[in-house]
Formats: C-alpha cells, structure tokens, sequence
C-alpha cells in the first residue's frame, strides 16, 4: 500500500475499528486470503471474524463473482478463503466459522493430501534450515542462487518446473535425515481426507490449489493440464462435491495457465492486491491479505 494512501485511510480504519463510522458505500467487495491459522493465533482470528460480521455481509466467493457480473450490489461484500489446505484451518478457523454462520473457501492440495506431504516452499525452508552456514553456503553456490533460506526458496519460485524439481531433490538428498518437530508439524500439516470430509459444505466450499501447490508458470502442458484439471477431478471424486474454484499458487500464472484454469474453473483468485468492482474478470480476481489484527484489517479494507 503506498505510504500517501495509508496514511490517508488512517483516520477511516480507526473510526470502522472503533465502530464510529458508517458503512463504507463504495461500490467494490472485498476477498480476504489467509493461510495458516495457528492455534496460539485463534483468538485474534476470531475476534477479526465478529468484527467482519458486524461491518460487512460476509459471503460466498461466488455471490461476489455474481454480483460483479450482473451488477447486483458490492459495497458490502466480504469473501474469506484460506489457501493451502492446512490442518489448522480444519482445527482452528473451521469451528469459528461454523460458530458463527460465516461461509468461506478452502483451496487444497489433493496430491500432496494424498502423499501426506507438505507444500514444497514449507519443506524447503525447513530443510535447509538444518542445514550449518556453511553447507548452505555451498549448495547456493552449487546452482548460483542466494545463500539465505527465504531468499533462496523466493529465488526457486521464479525458476521452471523442471529445474525447480531438480533443486527440490537436491535439497532432499542434503538434509536426507530431516524429521519434523511437532511444533512444524502442527504448523505445515494438511488436513486429511477424513478431517475435509468433515467440513459442513454449507460453510465451506473447496476449491483447488493445483494438486501439489505447483507454481504454474513455465510448466509443460501435460503437467499443466494434472494439477489444474485432474486436481478437480480428484477433488469432486474425493470428496463427492462439486469444485469449480481455483486459486493460483504463489498468484503466478503464465498465458498457458491462464487459458487452461478458464477452461476447467468458473472462478480464480491470485495474489494480487486490490479490490472487487463491476466487471471483475472472474478469473484475475484479486485480494487482500488478511493480517492478524482488527486495526490492521480495519485499515487494509478501508485503504
């Protein structure tokens, strides 16, 4: 957010805090993303939660999508997804929600549900956080990347799927004794198929995160088409409900995955900041982070 504009909406966000100001009549809706929703954190997600339903008509993705498209109503619309499938969403955010009546989106993973795996950026970073300066020092000069581990994993995402791949083993093969702890367990675990089966449909609909959280662009086209098609067909097959939402991992995407998410999905959400309006490409739809207080989200929706 630039600096003018957040200062700007300062005043605004402490008054909507507050609960001193009106309701905001400008005419875009807003789609919340988060991630992980630590136990530690659950009160601070559940206070966010009340405070979004007091403020706002918090509904399902698609009554967004609609309401863009045939020119209903914005102004007052909050949609919440959670992207990648995480047990904590299941344990954590899943009964808030269920308490309060509030509908959301959960995009997962179904390859790595499957494996019991985690999301390759998670593994990564905490493999190569055991390994000494030194031996990481020396596989980032194997392959001319950063020597820092979010440097390093953030360097990774830009490359193709294959070289990507070959790092991903390489990084294995160094660390071959890594075990988790169970505090990273509890954080990078995915919900089960048994744990989604659980989740009231009525409150939250699945959608796709591909099957095994690939970054999509510079991926070949027979890769391309299993984990955007086939992650949904597995998906519905799974679970036995319908899935037509999609979320991009990492928000990037590529001309190629562009056209092969509009040909399996009705909706798709990336990365990128911004608000809902009229028209809202139902598959380039933005939204905002969801941070991990009232007063920051206060400012982040009203900015």
């Amino acid at each position: 957010m630039p600096p003018l504009r957040s200062l700007r909406a300062l005043p605004r966000a402490l008054a909507n805090w507050a609960g001193l100001a009106g309701q905001d009549e400008r005419p875009v809706a807003r789609i919340l993303m988060y991630h992980g929703t630590p136990r530690g954190e659950a009160a601070a997600l559940e206070r966010e939660l009340r405070w979004l339903k007091r403020r706002f008509h918090i509904v399902p993705l698609r009554a967004i999508v609609a309401a863009a498209a045939n020119g209903g109503a914005l102004g007052s619309k909050v949609a919440l997804t959670f992207d990648d499938g995480l047990r904590s969403n299941v344990e954590v955010a899943y009964p808030l929600l269920h308490r309060l009546a509030i509908p959301a989106t959960f995009f997962v993973c179904p390859g790595l549900v499957d494996r019991a795996r985690w999301l390759w950026t998670h593994e990564m970073r905490r493999r190569l956080s055991r390994l000494s300066p030194a031996a990481r020092r020396e596989l980032a000069q194997e392959w001319q990347a950063p020597e820092g581990i979010t440097e390093f994993v953030r360097w990774m995402k830009k490359l193709d799927s294959a070289p990507r791949q070959r790092i991903q083993a390489r990084v294995r093969e160094a660390t071959a004794d890594f075990t988790p702890t169970a505090a990273e367990r509890d954080e990078f675990d995915l919900a089960d198929w048994k744990e989604l089966r659980r989740v009231d449909p009525a409150i939250v609909t699945i959608g796709s995160h591909t099957s095994t959280h690939s970054i999509l662009r510079g991926t070949s086209p027979a890769e391309l088409e299993s984990e955007v098609r086939d992650s949904r067909r597995q998906l519905e097959r799974t679970l036995e409900r319908p899935v037509d939402t999609f979320a991009y991992p990492n928000g990037d995407l590529d001309p190629a995955s562009d056209t092969c998410v509009r040909k399996h999905y009705r909706v798709a959400v990336t990365t990128a900041n911004g608000w809902v309006a009229r028209g809202a490409d139902a598959h380039r739809l933005p939204r905002l982070a969801g941070p991990s207080s009232v007063l920051k989200l206060a400012r982040r929706i009203y900015a």
